[in-house]
């Protein structure tokens, strides 16, 4: 019998085994790095996609939001947050990929939400989880975060136009300066993006050469056992330059291979489809064909600093013709690759279109410096035109005009036909304008009905008549809307521009006078400022009163009457109001009806404001007895002070200084103020009303336009306009305007409290028509303020209402 027994390997058959084993080894770590090297392009690739995606959404957003901001349509804000949820979603997803553990499936939903593949997702979360600290990706990371504070601008800036826009009457100002911001965040998002693209085109080269210095030592260990895998090997290449093929194929970005001599190699199918040709046609063609003869020059230094080496890469945007004909505005990210074998470098074009990105550029500074309405040049472009030409006229002895041109009771046209037909006048008055100017003179729309004109090298005698010209013109013409027509003149300051002008503020101001004067002087007329007439002598001392306030103010040469405000149903209640008074250099009284103005015109009011506030305050403080039986002291603000951004922290801190209490004070502020600062007065109320400060509306009733806004001021009383009162005793229709206001006040728990008051039948009719208050002469005479706060008891004697 033969016994068959199982014996132990023989040692060749173990050394066969064994490399076997080591093989099928280095086989699983070559397909292993060969996945990895195809993740890793591949989820690089996804990145540069999605930088596409998120540039293009940053870019639509800012668009939108600038589109909402002038026009305040809700379609426009729709899509601005339709876009910006591009890169809110990114940044989610970037912060979920950063936590520990990693939120994959928050990091996966935003990844999606920020238009990315979902096919790409898990890759680019790989990428970014085991890559991100490394080298260029971890700039790229960077500058991904230093976008953050874009993104989260914009989100904010969005909330900021909603919030305006859903005012009843958003502001202009707060508007344009979001609509500057917006500018101001879009500026810094161009550079942010570039460097995120550069980063990653850097990263992506270095990816491949580490891939590439790791596929030679692979392939130099593979090739000792090539022998008895080599089949196996050029299968794995095949299959890895498949792979690689089909990335460059499905890449969402145009793509080429150029010769040193300009000849496309190869081009991807993204890049056939952007210009519009067959793959045949385009690898016959130059990369130069492809290029506007106008953009054959841009790149030229860049292309030869890559091709010397100085250069790994440049990145910038040319016009490159289609096979439509139409040009395609790209963005070209060229990179230098050098065959050893040959030693003749290739270069690597990738292209993206940029062309709506380009077209709403192009439309967002053009927006940036036209009015939208008419088209023409807005105020920032018109002071950029006035120095080019104040400096020309300095460096050539050249002349120029500058125009003002305001029209004639255009309100008329808002009021009584409405917005839509002042619009379509303004559109018609700046064809008037075009037909008569010269080419080459600037015209702009300054802001409602003001209009600006540059007169180039021009005389100020041919400036005249040609304007001249415009005011007849504008003068003859009859605008009709709804079957009424319409009749429109304009006034107009003509000032020059030499080289003895002083500079652009000096300019405006005296073109701003002489419009003002050509007003005062009748309307539908020219003002000329020459250098040489009494009319500038006097132009230049209405300009004085701003140094005569200031010098005023430093001299100690105001100072504070008082008049009573008189209750009409009981006596015994001290109130009344502080008028601020300036004597000359003489020591004479100046009317205020005449620095008061000037002082509102030339910006000095909110001296005289704080002036005011700082003396009335210190004053009461000084003397408690009278502070303890006061009810109530009032003090008119002007409109300017709203517009300074530290005046509410300066009445706050001189109430905590002095030591008075608020609601020993109560604050006037005429309608016309209040409504042209609403934002700034209802916050100056709100917070000034916490801490007991009154306030009351004067002048109420002029402008009828407080009407509407009278809901939303915090207001304690109304001051109903004296033109209404003086004459009521004689005159229905001020009785009736009396009694309407006055029936207002009362609906809305308002008191009320009538001025120039000047007679006893006045006085009556009041208190039976319900007014809560009475001032005028009829009542009390102004006296110093000081003559007040001497009074111990009840005040000074004032005649009672009957």
């Amino acid at each position: 019998m033969i016994k068959i027994t199982r014996g132990k390997p023989l040692p060749q058959q173990l050394k066969i085994m064994g490399l076997v084993s080591g093989l099928v080894v280095l086989v699983a770590l070559a397909i292993g790095f060969t996945i990895a090297a195809v993740q890793l392009q591949a989820a690089a690739a996804a990145y540069l996609g999605g930088q596409s995606v998120w540039s293009r959404a940053q870019i639509a957003s800012v668009h939108y939001l600038d589109r909402y901001g002038r026009t305040g349509s809700p379609e426009a804000l729709e899509q601005a947050r339709s876009w910006l949820t591009v890169p809110l979603s990114d940044l989610e997803a970037r912060k979920a990929m950063e936590r520990e553990p990693l939120d994959y499936e928050k990091a996966r939903e935003g990844m999606i939400r920020g238009r990315n593949h979902p096919d790409d997702v898990a890759r680019m979360i790989w990428l970014f989880r085991h890559f991100s600290d490394v080298g260029h990706l971890h700039r790229a990371v960077e500058v991904w975060r230093e976008s953050d504070q874009t993104i989260l601008a914009l989100e904010r800036i969005a909330h900021n136009l909603e919030t305006e826009w859903g005012r009843p009457s958003p502001e202009p100002e707060r508007l344009s300066a979001l609509r500057e911001e917006l500018g101001d965040v879009n500026s810094r998002a161009e550079p942010l993006t570039r460097r995120f693209r550069e980063s990653m085109t850097e990263a992506a080269r270095w990816m491949t050469r580490i891939l590439s210095i790791t596929s030679i030592a692979f392939l130099a260990v593979i090739a000792l056992a090539a022998w008895l895998m080599g089949w196996g090997l050029v299968r794995l290449l095949r299959g890895s330059e498949e792979k690689f093929r089909a990335i460059f194929e499905q890449a969402a970005v145009g793509m080429a291979q150029v010769s040193e001599s300009g000849r496309i190699l190869d081009a991807n199918t993204a890049l056939c489809d952007l210009m519009a040709y067959p793959r045949e046609t385009l690898l016959g063609l130059r990369y130069r064909d492809l290029v506007h003869p106008d953009d054959w020059a841009s790149g030229r230094e860049q292309a030869r600093d890559v091709m010397t080496g100085e250069l790994s890469n440049y990145t910038l945007e040319q016009r490159l013709l289609s096979g439509s004909g139409v040009a395609v505005w790209a963005r070209l990210t060229v990179s230098r690759m050098t065959h050893k074998s040959r030693g003749a470098p290739d270069f690597i074009v990738i292209m993206e279109d940029v062309s709506e990105s380009h077209r709403l550029s192009v439309e967002l500074t053009h927006q940036a410096t036209h009015d939208a309405l008419t088209g023409l040049f807005n105020r920032r472009a018109f002071e950029r035109r006035l120095s080019e030409s104040l400096a020309r006229a300095r460096a050539e002895q050249s002349h120029h005009v500058l125009c003002f041109i305001d029209l004639d009771q255009f309100k008329l046209i808002n009021d009584t036909s409405g917005h839509a037909a002042g619009d379509r006048v303004l559109c018609q008055v700046v064809d008037i304008f075009e037909e008569i100017l010269r080419d080459g003179d600037m015209l702009a729309r300054l802001g409602g009905d003001e209009f600006g004109i540059v007169l180039e090298n021009c005389e100020l005698d041919t400036a005249t008549h040609i304007v001249e010209r415009l005011r007849r013109a504008l003068e003859e013409t009859a605008f009709v809307w709804d079957e009424r027509r319409y009749n429109i003149s304009c006034s107009v300051g003509l000032v020059p521009i030499t080289a003895r002008s002083q500079d652009v503020e000096s300019l405006h101001r005296a073109a701003d006078i002489a419009c003002y004067m050509a007003k005062e002087q009748g309307r539908n007329r020219l003002y000329v400022s020459r250098e040489d007439d009494q009319q500038l002598v006097e132009q230049r001392g209405q300009m004085e009163w701003l140094n005569r306030i200031r010098d005023a103010l430093q001299d100690d040469r105001l100072f504070l009457d008082a008049q009573l405000i008189v209750p009409s149903g009981h006596n015994g209640e001290l109130r009344y109001e502080v008028l601020v008074r300036l004597r000359n250099e003489e020591g004479e009284v100046v009317p205020p009806g005449t620095f008061l103005p000037a002082a509102e015109r030339f910006g000095a009011a909110h001296q005289i404001d704080r002036w005011v506030i700082e003396r009335v305050l210190s004053q009461l403080a000084a003397h408690p007895e009278h502070l303890d039986k006061l009810e109530s002291c009032h003090i008119n603000l002007s409109g300017r002070s709203f517009d300074q951004p530290d005046f509410q922290s300066f009445v706050i801190d001189a109430f905590d200084r002095h030591r008075v209490p608020a609601r020993k004070i109560c604050f006037e502020i005429t309608e016309t103020a209040a409504v042209n600062n609403l934002a700034e007065a209802i916050e100056f109320m709100t917070r000034l009303g916490k801490r007991g400060c009154r306030f009351a509306l004067d002048d109420f009733g002029t402008g009828l336009s407080s009407f509407s806004y009278l809901r939303r001021l915090p207001v304690d009383y109304l001051k109903i306009d004296g033109i209404f009162v003086r004459d009521m005793a004689t005159d229905n229709t001020d009785l009736a305007m009396v009694r309407a206001i006055n029936d207002i006040g009362q609906t809305l728990n308002k008191k009320t409290i009538a001025e120039f008051v000047e007679n006893d039948e006045t006085t009556r009719m009041l208190a039976d028509m319900g007014v809560d208050y009475c001032q005028g002469f009829g009542l009390h005479r102004p006296c110093r303020f000081e003559t007040l706060l001497c009074e111990r008891a009840e005040g000074p004697a004032s005649k009672p209402p009957r």
